[in-house]
């Protein structure tokens, strides 16, 4: 037994292929941590720009609707985009 392990340990033919394989999978997740958090930060940039267009949009009607008929949807860097009349 104590030979089979000291075979094991003296023998280095695969050690190579071993190190290129760990190299290539750290650099495949360090890429894919890189690129979720990018991804992440997109998504909820874009939710949070849906989020203030439908407030922006609630808000508008909300407040016109004792005085006026008139609704304005609203980009995200404030340009009107749809502008209506009466019901």
């Amino acid at each position: 037994m104590r030979q089979l392990l000291k075979k094991l340990v003296e023998d280095q033919t695969g050690m190579i292929i071993s190190s290129e394989i760990v190299l290539v999978g750290t650099i495949l997740v360090l890429g894919s941590i890189v690129g979720l958090a990018s991804l992440s930060s997109a998504v909820t940039h874009e939710l949070n720009d849906v989020a203030q267009a439908c407030d922006q949009t609630y808000n508008n009607y909300s407040s016109n609707s004792s005085s006026s008929n008139d609704y304005y949807l609203t980009s995200s860097q404030a340009t009107p985009e749809i502008a209506g009349g009466g019901y």
